[in-house]
This record gives structure tokens, C-alpha cells and sequence, in this order.
């Protein structure tokens, strides 16, 4: 149902006259005609702006900055051209002194949002980087491995849990994929072919 809403709210948006679909145009052509100029959305945390694409997407897993290139930032610039909402837990005004305690206001704040969105969307995309031992993130696989074509997984060689990560994977039918790399095809897969 909130793919369908998203739907009808994308060609509303895109429509040149904003007019409802009339019996002499049909969905196809105006989808096909629309494509190339959509732009993806990316939400950051703690925001509650309104999704506007086709599907939706939740960036979990290595937050520590251990490469010069943020892999979230990575895919969703290589996703720009795609109809995509984009959830990044990612805050610029996270304070590293922050308790990590549920009393805590603005932790629990964003704990909340990020629980949330990854119930909402329709991809959870997580990665496991191999410098980084990432508790939260298997959590977050945890949490969304019994639903069906509900994540996408990357997680390289040298991972510390690898093996248990690809266990899982296999058991529930979850993608996994080797490289940040594969994340782009992952999520176009996910795509109405019509869009494609």
C-alpha cells in the first residue's frame, strides 16, 4: 500500500500539468518519459520530510570513519539519478559526548528514528566494514532478516563475524554482496521495471 501511495504521489509530482491521468494517456509512456529527470532524496536524521520516491532506503551499518570516502555518501551520490528516498542516520550535529542512555534526550532521538525508518522502508542496505567490529549493525541485520527481500548486505574479507553474517544471509535469502561497490545494482534491481 505505501508503494502505491508513493507511486501515485511520484507521477502527481512529475506530471508537467500536475492533471490526473486521463483514459488518453496512458502510465507507461508518461513513467518512461519522466524517468531520466528524476533525482533521488536523501533524508538525513533527524528529519520527518516527507518520502518522495519509488522505493525507500535505510543506509545501516559502519558509521566509524575508517576510509577518506564516507561509503554512504558514495552510493548516494551513484544513486542520484534513480527514484529513490534515501534515509542516512547520519547527523551533523552529533556530539560525540553524548551518553549513549535512553534518558538521554537526543540519543534516544535518534535510536528511535533509525528503528523506525528501517521498519518503513523498503531496503535496508547494511555493511559491515572490515576495520570495524559494528555491534549495532548486527543488530540492525537482526532485526530485519526474517522479512523477505527486506535487506541487502555488504560485507567484504576480514570481516570479524563474516562467516556468521554469511550464514544468516544464506538461511533467509538475503543479498549479499562483496563490495560497496555492488550496493548501486542492488538497489536499481529493487526498481519498478517499468522505471528501469
Amino acid at each position: 500500500m505505501q508503494r502505491a501511495h508513493v507511486l501515485r504521489s511520484f507521477l502527481h509530482t512529475c506530471s508537467p500539468s500536475r492533471a490526473p491521468l486521463s483514459k488518453h494517456r496512458t502510465l507507461l509512456p508518461h513513467i518512461t518519459k519522466m524517468a531520466p529527470k528524476t533525482q533521488s532524496q536523501v533524508i538525513y536524521a533527524p528529519s520527518e520530510e516527507t518520502p518522495r520516491g519509488l522505493i525507500s532506503v535505510f543506509l545501516a551499518g559502519t558509521t566509524t570513519k575508517v576510509d577518506p570516502t564516507d561509503w554512504r555518501e558514495a552510493l548516494s551520490a551513484s544513486l542520484a539519478d534513480a527514484p529513490v528516498t534515501i534515509y542516512n542516520p547520519h547527523r551533523a550535529d552529533w556530539d560525540s559526548s553524548w551518553r549513549e542512555d535512553i534518558n538521554f534526550a537526543p540519543y534516544r532521538e535518534q535510536v528511535e528514528w533509525e528503528l523506525e525508518k528501517q521498519d518503513r522502508v523498503d531496503l535496508v542496505v547494511v555493511y559491515f566494514h572490515p576495520a570495524t567490529q559494528a555491534p549495532v549493525s548486527l543488530l540492525e541485520l537482526g532485526l530485519c532478516a526474517r522479512v523477505p527481500g527486506k535487506a541487502v548486505v555488504v560485507c567484504p574479507e576480514g570481516y570479524w563475524k563474516r562467516s556468521n553474517v554469511q550464514v544468516v544471509c544464506r538461511r533467509f535469502g538475503i543479498e549479499l554482496v562483496d563490495w560497496v561497490e555492488g550496493l548501486r545494482e542492488a538497489v536499481l534491481r529493487r526498481l519498478p521495471a517499468v522505471v528501469l
